[in-house]
């Protein structure tokens, strides 16, 4: 598989965007981990998993492998949280298991969005449009 380190780092700036995007708004509105922290969590897994789908669809080939990239540079990414003191060691270790979660979900998403827009391509162009002549 050759993978362009150009392609990763763009797809995990997606996620990375996605999820900063999410937790703006919640912050923005009150929530966050002290208060509520079922929904900063929801909230966190949900916008993860859309910018994984959305780093997902653009992929064809690969697309685990990729994102499992990913995932793994949005982890590494996320050391500049410890060293902001925003989060613990230990928190950024178990963060881990929650971008395996997104890039799941997202892939998942992914690949039911291409293969329902494969069908879609191929459905519609075995139709013939007017009417029948025979």
């Amino acid at each position: 598989m050759t993978v362009s380190a150009k392609v990763v780092l763009r797809d995990a700036a997606i996620v990375y965007g996605f999820t900063f995007g999410s937790g703006l708004g919640m912050a923005l509105v009150g929530v966050n981990l002290q208060n509520d922290p079922s929904t900063a969590y929801t909230a966190n897994l949900l916008s993860g998993a859309l910018g994984f789908a959305v780093a997902g669809i653009r992929i064809v080939c690969n697309r685990t492998e990729h994102l499992a990239l990913v995932a793994a540079t949005v982890w590494i990414f996320n050391l500049a949280n410890i060293a902001f003191g925003i989060q613990t060691s230990t928190s950024w270790i178990r963060s881990g298991l929650t971008l395996i979660l997104m890039a799941a979900l997202g892939g998942t998403l992914a690949m039911i969005l291409t293969l329902a827009s494969s069908s879609h391509r191929r459905t519609n162009g075995d139709r013939t449009e007017g009417p029948t002549h025979e």
